[in-house]
């Protein structure tokens, strides 16, 4: 082989190369990376992360999509990150999605299912030797401990149901604070130090199963109607045809297996609309909250 054959042929070589690499790292950016945020569920934001990672893995194999999960600090907080685009994909509170979807025009998919329920209650509880028949007439002048604002369940509608009988909660109690996590309301009231507290039944009934309350630590003295479960949301400008596919793989995993992978009493998910959330709306309108 001549020197100009073999010089030929090393410059196709080189170029030929060249355009595979490009043409490999193409194909390798097809797979959409999913910024996904959890809400503070579980006791910690690592407990949080450790139940659910696995789920949106699975999830995420299934559209052809990478996962990076990440945990919010508060309920609001999942909702501004939601709404500001800094993440993709949200689980979240009711509550939560309906302000995100008044500052960012969010929309949700798919809804959890709690033991085959599409609904839960907000509760408040109290400590064992505080007597309260009706509430929350009987409980003017105790103290009483609050989740964050961004929380259905521990603050929204609570709040709605005591301004509905024109009783003002940070006037009402002797004592009032706002912003606990769920799991330092109920210990709260068990510690002795509030009277109330605010939260949801099935956060405290899974207190209750890993012996991290006992069943007699504090009781309810006042639980809300039936409510709509923990949705999944999608950003504005999110790919509709993605979000499509997001959805039906969540409606799609079985409900053995999805008993397996999702916490206690989580048994999947079902597709859903705003529809479900629009009673927590009007409530926002009405607690002064959301305008228009």
């Amino acid at each position: 082989m001549n020197t100009r054959r073999r010089i030929v042929l090393a410059t196709a070589a080189v170029a030929s190369s060249a355009l595979a690499a490009p043409a490999i790292v193409r194909a390798q950016a097809k797979r959409p990376l999913l910024k996904v945020g959890l809400g503070p569920q579980q006791p910690t934001q690592a407990d949080t992360k450790r139940v659910w990672e696995p789920v949106y893995k699975l999830v995420g194999d299934q559209i052809g999509a990478d996962i990076e999960l990440t945990v919010a600090n508060d309920w609001a907080g999942i909702s501004v990150a939601l709404a500001s685009q800094q993440i993709d994909v949200a689980q979240m509170g009711p509550w939560g999605y309906v302000l995100a979807k008044q500052k960012g025009d969010a929309q949700a998919i798919a809804m959890l299912l709690i033991q085959g329920r599409n609904y839960y209650k907000a509760i408040v509880v109290a400590r064992p030797d505080v007597e309260v028949k009706r509430f929350p007439e009987d409980a003017k002048g105790l103290s009483m401990q609050m989740l964050d604002v961004g929380s259905t369940s521990g603050w929204l509608v609570p709040t709605h149901f005591m301004r509905s009988r024109g009783i003002d909660p940070k006037t009402h109690f002797g004592k009032y604070a706002e912003g606990a996590s769920a799991a330092a309301a109920q210990m709260a009231t068990v510690g002795g130090q509030v009277d109330l507290a605010t939260g949801w039944d099935t956060h405290r009934n899974t207190m209750l199963r890993n012996g991290q309350l006992k069943p007699d630590a504090n009781r309810i003295v006042w639980e809300s109607e039936p409510l709509p479960n923990e949705p999944v949301v999608v950003r504005r400008g999110f790919d509709p045809q993605l979000a499509s596919r997001l959805q039906a793989a969540l409606a799609s995993i079985p409900e053995s297996r999805a008993q397996e992978m999702l916490p206690w009493p989580y048994t999947g998910f079902v597709p859903t609309t705003h529809e479900p959330y629009a009673k927590l709306e009007k409530m926002g309108r009405e607690v002064g909250v959301l305008k228009g």
